[in-house]
């Protein structure tokens, strides 16, 4: 591939990675708006389920998915994370639980912040990744600066 194909595709690349981080940011300010109008009340690891998935070197990797118990009106209600983490989740770990009084719908305040999270430093990496192309194509930057 030449040099302007691969500056190009890399530019396209990191204008995709940039999207995923403008969508990442617009979902940060909708569920802050969304925030406002719910409760906050303290959940409880009490389980978890596991489902394993092939990673990249084609090997079965175990995903756990936590299970948050919280108290709502004085009934005991369980909430099933959708995020996945690939540590065994600490049974008993304190979480902070968000309830829409309304429609009764529950998230946990730390799963939501990873994967925004996650959103966000797609953009940043983005952003940098075109920002080099951008320097290469100007010739600020010699186009194989990291090797020499």
């Amino acid at each position: 591939m030449s040099q302007n194909g691969i500056l190009i595709f890399s530019g396209v690349v990191s204008i995709l990675f940039i999207l995923v981080g403008i969508y990442g940011i617009q979902q940060k300010k909708k569920f802050a708006k969304r925030m406002q109008m719910m409760q906050k009340t303290t959940g409880v690891v009490v389980d978890f389920d596991v489902v394993q998935h092939h990673n990249e070197e084609n090997t079965l990797e175990d995903l756990y998915f936590p299970i948050y118990e919280y108290d709502w009106g004085g009934i005991k209600k369980r909430l099933k994370s959708n995020s996945s983490k690939q540590a065994e989740p600490s049974i008993g770990k304190t979480v902070h639980i968000l309830i829409d009084p309304q429609t009764q719908d529950a998230v946990c305040l730390e799963d939501e912040k990873s994967s925004q999270l996650v959103l966000l430093i797609f953009g940043a990496v983005g952003v940098t990744v075109l920002l080099l192309v951008v320097l290469i194509k100007t010739g600020i930057l010699p186009f194989f600066w990291w090797c020499s």
